[in-house]
């Protein structure tokens, strides 16, 4: 509790979880784990009791608490000052406990009036069971209240007899034995309240007793007792939907007393999708304005070198930045133009990854217009150059601190500024009129509006036959009585599942058509869109159709990366330019978060993507529909799913960005299409596993979790000392141990990386394709081992060292580059000495001693010339030089603890 200097208002803050408060997972309503509307008040009740206020006037309830399975909640409740009659504000707020970073916005969920302490109770119920009352059966109750949704837990399951008596009904209600204690903390224990008004539920015999109802505003509520477990109430009709409560404990004494509780009916949709902070998985992308220190600058070149500048200087004269510059093209043919602008970055990225000399440089890709800062430059975006910025986030991803993405404007001051941006150590940053901007996902309210869909109108959906096209198909028949869907593919009904899929719509009463159609070409779908009849035309896009290629930028060709764009980037802009004229009320295009913050191994697919994103903000400032939403990992197999095993999507969860449910991503796609933005992301979010990520996050995450650029920086120094540390605990190791050792990490890092739960499960001989590995593997595991050793690895290094033990040789060779070299061929020789004398077995005692002598002589004469400057009784070995044979074995004996025979 926080009491405030400048007034006398109070926050009381706390955490709350499924695990540290078990009692609350039994609270399920509608296949969601929700925080009792009780436990509100009891929250405003204690917050009350702090300031002297014992009645709560008034609490409206405004949003629904989901709890995650994972993770915990910070409340906060914040009582205001009083007013002159006493009175003072109460609200309630949440936001993941994990995420308490700046940006991340608290969700309001009740607000309310507290007044002073009310006067005593009027009511008792020491007559029990009431007199006229005639019981209720409820067995079976709580098997009837599942069938309405109320799936309750033990603790939540308190109702143990009813009555009924005119319109009102009494109920007992208790808590299991092993909750007793726990009662004692509370003011009312909430499953207690909660189940007391469980009685009104299975009372209810009206024409909606099959609804889910939830408490929405409760009004009058006094406790006058506190610690019990078990309760009397009785519940009286105050208008439709709405009761007052009089609770008792089990001798009939007043406990608590609530003049009116209005319910709302309830859905789980509304459920799901509510601003909860973790239902609520909706982004956008917000340019933030920061700036960079001026001293810093100073030190910065004000005009950068061009990639053609510095492609024939030797190493030594590499300035740290170099400059390529990405120019938007005459819009004469947009995607030729395109093509000409990703082909030649992607051949610039990679002779800059294949050149020795740039090791220590980084190459700053600027573009102009690509990206969008604000609504106000909508108009500047350059769709054929904005997929630069998926390509190079992917090299970024796969080679960090090697590139940086810069956007400008056309004016003066933003060019003059560039060098200035450098200092911030930003990725990615935009500058307008000189000011600088960085990137930031950012929190979206959700649209309490849900999409209309005209069921007399055609619906097309690329990709439609199967993965996320079949998903969004069956959805909006299921859910929002579509009618009338063109389903395309390349294969069309011959696709697998289509046949299924139509059946299994059609018997919904939906007019199903599918069509074998290659969207990325103009004139096949030119031809296909004049098949609709007019009297369904079609007034919704769907582009859902889509091709991944995996693999690193060093090794993607031009080739590979158009047949990417063919079914993403071609479609969307034929589908585009073809509709224009079309009186359409979506036009929504799936993207994907592997352009935003997943483009690691994903370069040709990022690019797409991003070229997806810079369309719907073209067709928003053309004053055309449009949304693309670029979801993150579905737990299905398609899209950025597709062909994922259960160690990937372990991996996937250890970086943060763990899969969503087919629901979850439906209900964010409906949430999508009423947006008022052009860009969305629909990505599920551990903010846990974001703060404990030993590597760096992608810059757009950073806005999401506290501190992140104070970690970083701890992780460049130990990185930095990393090596040394680790040279310096090896160098004293044997050659077998030290060998050991590396490949010891390296197969404790390869175990992180697949998921398991030791790095015996890793054979040090078994090639990383045979374990499952792929390109986010192969960049996650090099990024892991440039963090333990602070070399700078390649992005190649599962591909060019295949195994754990041909990687921990290479370590071994570039920790230890220098001892390498100093090797001569007396140190092969003395490995074979070594070798011969193990191997030599029993000998005589003559032959050991002449042996043993002449090893004594080799080393003095060894030290000796170790140490020329030194003569007489000032060298090391002066005593051994005029020592007897005899006193030499006396002495070695002693040193060995031997005696001599």
């Amino acid at each position: 509790m926080v009491d405030s200097a400048e007034s006398d208002g109070t926050v009381l803050t706390g955490r709350i979880s499924v695990h540290s408060q078990g009692w609350i997972a039994d609270h399920d309503v509608l296949g969601t784990v929700l925080l009792p509307g009780t436990a509100f008040v009891e929250l405003a009740l204690r917050a009350g009791d702090h300031v002297g206020c014992g009645l709560l006037e008034e609490l409206t309830l405004q949003a629904p608490l989901a709890l995650p399975e994972t993770g915990g909640i910070a409340l906060q409740v914040a009582v205001g000052g009083a007013d002159e009659s006493g009175l003072r504000s109460v609200s309630i707020h949440s936001r993941p406990a994990e995420t308490d970073g700046p940006g991340v916005e608290w969700t309001r969920h009740a607000l309310g009036t507290l007044a002073p302490r009310p006067s005593e109770p009027d009511h008792d119920l020491v007559q029990w069971p009431p007199r006229g009352a005639q019981p209720l059966s409820v067995e079976g109750g709580y098997e009837r209240l599942l069938e309405r949704g109320y799936a309750y837990g033990p603790i939540f399951q308190g109702l143990k007899a009813a009555w009924r008596r005119g319109d009102e009904v009494f109920a007992e209600v208790a808590l299991p034995e092993d909750a007793h204690t726990d009662a004692e903390r509370f003011g009312i224990h909430p499953a207690l309240l909660d189940a007391a008004m469980h009685v009104d539920l299975l009372a209810d015999e009206g024409p909606e007793n099959d609804r889910t109802v939830l408490p929405f505003s409760w009004n009058g509520v006094a406790l006058h007792a506190t610690g019990a477990n078990e309760l009397r109430v009785r519940m009286k009709p105050t208008g439709p939907d709405s009761a007052s409560l009089s609770v008792a404990d089990a001798t009939g004494q007043p406990v608590l007393s609530v003049d009116s509780l209005v319910s709302r009916p309830v859905s789980a949709d509304q459920l799901a999708s509510g601003p909860d902070g973790f239902r609520n998985s909706l982004f956008q992308v917000e340019w933030q304005p920061t700036s960079a220190s001026q001293e810093a600058a100073d030190g910065v070149p004000t005009v950068l070198p061009s990639w053609d500048e510095v492609a024939n200087l030797p190493a030594g004269e590499l300035p740290p930045h170099v400059r390529l510059a990405v120019e938007p093209r005459p819009d004469t043919d947009v995607l030729s133009d395109l093509r000409s602008a990703l082909d030649g970055v992607l051949g610039a990225v990679q002779a800059w990854l294949a050149d020795e000399r740039f090791a220590r440089s980084r190459l700053v890709v600027t573009t102009h217009g690509a990206i969008s800062v604000n609504h106000t430059d909508d108009t500047d975006i350059d769709v054929t150059t904005a997929p630069v910025w998926g390509l190079i986030r992917a090299a970024q991803a796969e080679h960090p601190d090697r590139f940086v993405l810069i956007d400008l404007d056309h004016t003066e001051a933003s060019t003059q500024a560039l060098h200035t941006a450098l200092t911030t150590n930003e990725p990615e940053l935009a500058l307008r009129n000189g000011a600088l901007h960085i990137p930031r996902l950012t929190r979206t309210t959700p649209n309490p509006t849900t999409p209309e869909i005209h069921p007399d109108h055609t619906i097309l959906i690329t990709g439609g036959t199967g993965g996320l096209g079949a998903l969004v198909a069956r959805h909006l028949v299921e859910q929002h009585g579509a009618r009338h869907l063109l389903l395309t593919s390349r294969r069309g009904p011959d696709s697998p599942g289509a046949h299924e899929l139509r059946t299994q719509l059609e018997k919904l009463g939906a007019h199903i058509t599918l069509a074998a159609c290659d969207v990325s070409d103009r004139n096949t779908l030119a031809q296909l869109l004049d098949t609709i009849p007019t009297n369904h035309p079609l007034t919704a896009v769907i582009h859902a159709a889509g091709v991944g290629d995996n693999g690193m930028i060093d090794s993607l060709t031009p080739e590979r990366m158009h047949s990417v764009l063919r079914p993403k980037a071609d479609a969307a802009w034929h589908l585009h330019e073809l509709t224009a004229g079309m009186d359409l009320s979506l036009f929504v295009l799936f993207s994907s978060a592997g352009g935003m913050v997943l483009a690691a191994g994903q370069a040709g697919y990022a690019a797409a993507n991003l070229f997806l994103d810079a369309l719907a903000g073209h067709r928003r400032a053309a004053g055309l529909p449009a949304v693309s939403l670029a979801f993150g990992l579905w737990g299905v197999d398609a899209g950025l799913g597709a062909g994922l095993d259960d160690a990937d999507l372990r991996r996937m969860r250890r970086l943060g960005m763990p899969a969503m449910s087919a629901e979850e991503g439906l209900s964010l796609f409906d949430q999508g299409l009423v947006t008022r933005e052009a860009v969305l992301a629909p990505i599920q979010l551990d903010f846990a596993a974001l703060r404990d990520r030993s590597g760096e996050l992608p810059a757009l995450l950073r806005g999401l979790v506290r501190s992140t650029s104070v970690r970083r920086a701890a992780q460049g120094a130990e990185a930095a000392r990393s090596a040394p540390a680790l040279r310096e605990r090896l160098a004293g190791l044997t050659s077998d141990d030290r060998d050991r050792a590396l490949l010891d990490l390296v197969r404790t890092q390869v175990a992180a990386v697949l998921g398991h739960g030791s790095a015996e499960a890793i054979g040090q001989d078994r090639a990383f394709k045979e374990l499952g590995f792929d390109s986010l593997a192969a960049v996650e595991l090099r990024n892991a081992l440039n963090g333990a050793t602070g070399l700078r690895l390649p992005a190649t290094l599962v591909f060019d060292y295949p195994t754990s033990q041909v990687v921990a040789e290479y370590l071994r060779s570039e920790l230890f580059a220098g001892e390498a070299a100093a090797e001569s061929a007396l140190d092969s020789e003395l490995a074979k000495l070594e070798a011969l004398l193990a191997d030599a077995g029993a000998v005589g005692d003559e032959e050991h001693a002449r042996v043993a002598a002449r090893l004594r002589a080799l080393t003095s004469r060894w030290l000796e010339a170790r140490s020329p400057a030194l003569s007489g009784d000032d060298r090391p070995d002066a005593d051994l030089k005029s020592a007897t044979a005899s006193d030499l074995f006396d002495i070695l004996d002693g040193e060995l603890g031997t005696s001599a025979e």
